[in-house]
């Protein structure tokens, strides 16, 4: 399965959530309150966006549906 940035989740929750708008910093408050584990980019890594963290797509994805979020559309191929 893949990982995901919180810039990549942030930018697809928002190209697909009809006008929703998903920002990273908004995603990265789902790591603070512990709803969303994360693991940490290493500093050799670039282009992961403000926070270096990533996400495995099989907890992104239940944590998403359990947020109401259209879990089938945003991962087609997952399910």
């Amino acid at each position: 399965m893949a990982n995901y940035t919180l810039a990549t989740i942030a930018r697809k929750l928002s190209a697909s959530n009809h006008g929703r708008f998903v920002t990273e910093d908004s995603v990265y408050q789902w790591v603070k309150t512990g709803q969303l584990q994360v693991q940490r980019i290493p500093y050799n890594e670039r282009g992961f966006g403000k926070y270096p963290y990533a996400v495995e797509e099989a907890h992104l994805i239940d944590v998403l549906r359990e947020k109401g979020f259209d879990v089938v559309s945003l991962f087609p191929t997952s399910q």
